[in-house]
Order: structure tokens, then sequence, then C-alpha cells
């Protein structure tokens, strides 16, 4: 079992009743980590089809595919991906991809994603990281731009005549954000732990994720009290009123429930449309006690306030980076989160040990760094709700692979937590950590932050 690190010593009897808890439901592979809670989500498409000839056996030997393409742009005035052309580059696992890419505005450089589908587009879910190229930040605009992929690392040994490729260029221009969110634009990614440390974040599958907004911070103690005060005069209620360890510090102790129509009442509040109701008839805005909300009772396409579902809470994080531990790389160091230092992960540099904020509580919302995307402690300081009913085995599942997955369609036991937390060591504050508990649990290292569609 993973160290789950040290607790703090007013949550002694959580803290036993979590490694109970993970002696009993979890099901980790060596030593992998244990959720400590528990155990304590604008295109412009072009088609063509190539293909190989099945006579070579080497083709065979490291995998035959053959390729549709689809080039996808970005926001206004984008710009324009034409003549894809994709090829196994023969007797090896080499993949040449070429495609043309113009921009009327003239916005250059570019950044340019892949993502492959091995089933004609249904979802974009091989793992693809091993590219060289124009592919990344940095591309200019021009003909031919060529990228080679390495299938034979990415996704070894296989056979297949219905793969899908899709380019995606990005100019960087973006619509301007509401005050106090960053835009995450509209690019696939590779989800999952790429590390092999936790049975439930893998397999690593392809995701596309449609742009949206996320708060550049934890809902901070200002922001949770003026919604909530306003909220308790407008017909709403809450298990909990929240705790803060002071001004420009996260809400914690707040539950799932809380969270969610905070998010409503947030909307209300600012003359936009709610996005949760009481059920699938989608009439009465849910304001009122709990309710096992199921992903038919949201107006996904409604501009107010919401959780971020797991896979565009992972894509944020992330900021663009591919197949790391943390938002800014594979190492983390004292000075780059809120957690507790341990020398028990080689990772974990240091040079501070134990708790990296004030003796062990959350820290102001901006005190570290934030990602690529503009984001503040998308690792540590507190542990963050997403939408998601939480299953040990989705990313196996197709619809996890599928364009914004909104996580299961039913309701289970669990709902997700992300981030890690000011009380836990770094393992749980990876990007690719996932992590659970009751949607009545209101912990004192858990807060939440909000996205907006447009």
């Amino acid at each position: 079992m993973a160290d789950l690190g040290d607790r703090p010593t007013r949550k002694p009897k959580m803290f036993t009743r979590c490694r109970a808890w993970a002696r009993a439901h979890c099901a980790p592979t060596g030593g992998l980590a244990l959720c400590p809670l528990r155990a304590r989500r604008m295109k412009s498409l072009m088609q063509t089809k190539i293909g190989f000839s099945p006579g070579q056996p080497v083709l065979r030997a490291v995998g035959l595919f053959a390729f549709t393409l689809v080039a996808v742009t970005a926001l206004a005035a984008p710009p324009v991906v034409s003549n894809i052309r994709a090829a196994q580059r023969a007797g090896t696992h080499l993949v040449d991809i070429y495609y043309n890419v113009a921009d009327a505005d003239g916005n250059s450089p570019l950044t340019v994603y892949v993502a492959v589908s091995a089933n004609g587009g249904v979802n974009f879910n091989v793992p693809v990281f091993t590219l060289t190229g124009a592919v990344g930040p940095g591309v200019t605009l021009g003909n031919d731009r060529h990228i080679v992929w390495n299938a034979g690392t990415d996704w070894p040994g296989q056979f297949n005549s219905q793969c899908k490729v899709k380019i995606i260029a990005d100019d960087g221009t973006a619509p301007p954000a509401p005050t106090g969110m960053a835009y995450i634009p509209a690019v696939p990614f590779q989800m999952g732990d790429t590390y092999l440390e936790q049975t439930t974040a893998m397999p690593v599958h392809g995701v596309y994720v449609s742009a949206f907004f996320m708060d550049k911070f934890d809902v901070t103690r200002e922001t949770w009290v003026d919604v909530y005060t306003w909220a308790i005069g407008n017909g709403y209620d809450f298990n909990n009123a929240g705790t803060y360890s002071g001004n420009n510090h996260p809400v914690q102790t707040v539950n799932w429930y809380d969270a969610v129509k905070w998010c409503n009442a947030r909307s209300e509040k600012a003359g936009l449309t709610p996005c949760y109701y009481t059920d699938a008839t989608q009439t009465t805005v849910y304001r009122i006690g709990p309710n096992n909300l199921t992903n038919a009772c949201v107006k996904w396409a409604a501009n107010g306030y919401r959780l971020p579902t797991e896979t565009e809470w992972e894509k944020a994080a992330r900021g663009g980076s591919g197949g790391k531990r943390f938002p800014w790389g594979d190492t983390i160091y004292s000075t780059n989160a809120n957690y507790n230092s341990s020398a028990s992960y080689a990772y974990d540099l240091g040079p501070v040990r134990g708790y990296t904020y004030g003796g062990g509580s959350t820290s102001p919302v901006n005190n570290y760094a934030p990602n690529a995307y503009g984001l503040y402690d998308m690792a540590g300081n507190v542990w963050q709700w997403c939408w998601d009913w939480y299953d040990g085995n989705w990313y196996g599942q197709p619809a996890a692979s599928s364009d914004d997955p909104h996580g299961p369609p039913t309701a289970l036991s669990y709902r997700v937590l992300r981030g890690g937390a000011w009380s836990l060591n770094a393992i749980y504050s990876q990007c690719a950590f996932r992590c659970s508990y009751d949607p009545n649990y209101a912990g004192f290292d858990v807060g939440f932050r909000c996205v907006r569609g447009f």
C-alpha cells in the first residue's frame, strides 16, 4: 500500500477508517497509490482515404494501418488545415503525416495537435505521445508540414484498417474570458497515468474536449460568502456553510451537493442560465436538498457555472503538456505547490519536507505560480470536486474516449475529486491521480472551482 502521508492530528479517526477502506476495497498493482479520501470536458472537417498494401508481412508484425484524415481548426478566422496525407513507412513502426496549413490573418507560429482514432472516428482514443516534426508549439504556416509518429512505441502490435488521423491547428487567439477565468482551448489530449501508479487511471486514452472557461482560482472565501449569502435569501439551502483559513484562501468543508447548488446560485445571481436541474426534464432548477443528479439533469450548453467534468479538469490541469506528472513537469519542489513533501517519492525533490505552507493549512490561492493555461493550484492546496460519478473501470470503456465525455451516465456511490491537497503527499497532486468520496463528504481539505461553456 502506498504511503498516505502524515495526516493532521485533528483527524485521526478518518485516517484510520481510510486505511481500512483501502485494505478492503482497493486493488493496486504492486505498491500503487490509493485514493486518500476513500483509502480516505468550431470544427472544419476534410476527409480522404489512403491505405496500405496488406501483402507486406513486416507491416503486419508492427501494425497495419489505413488512415482517414480530419482537419480541425479553432476560433474565428482560424488557420486552415488541408491536404492531409498519412502512411506507414514500409518496414517500420513509423507513420509519416503531411499537411498544409494557412491562416488568412497571418497568425504564426501555430500550435498543432494530432489525434488518432482506431474506429473510424467514433472516438480518438489511440495513445499519441511520440511525435516529432511540425507538431506542438512553434509550427509555421506552409505546405507539406511533416510529422512523424512512432506508432510502435505508443501503440505496439496493432493491425487496423479503420484509423482516422485528426490534425488540429490553433493560432493562439482566444475569446475574451469572463473576469477571473481562463480560456481552455479545444484540443485533444492524452488522459491517464503514463507512470502505471494507479490502476483506476489506466489505460491512457486520447480525448477531444471542446473549449471552455475555468476559474483561475479555487473558489475563495470572499466569492463563496458573496454567492452563499445571496443564495440563502433566494430559495437555496446548503448542508455546510463552508470554512476557510483566511481571506483569499479557498473555501473548504463543502460537500458535492453544496458545490453544485452554489454553481447554480452563482449563475442565477449573474443572470446566466443554470446548468443543474432536479431531473431529466430540466424544468426545475436544483436549489434544495441532496439530489443524485445524472448527466441527463444537466443543460450542458447553458452559459452558467458548473463543476468541471473529470476530463475537463485533467485537460486544464495539464496546461497543454502531455504525459507529465504535474502541471509543470515530472518532478515537484516544495516551492511548486502546497502539499506534504516526503522523501518517499523520488520525484519529490523538496528541499522542505512536511507541510510546505504554514505548518499545515490552506494557502492563498495566488501563492504559487500558475500553469500554462493561467490556472492556480491545480496541484495541492485543496481537493476539487468534479461533476462525474466515479467508476474505477471507466477509462477502459469506449464512452470515456468519446468527445466531451461526462462520465458514467447513471448514479453510482461516489463523486470524483482531483488535485490533491495541502495535507497529502505529492503522489496525490499528480495530474492523472483520481480520488473519490461520498458526495455528502465535506472534508477539511476539500473545495472546488467552476467552469463555463460558451
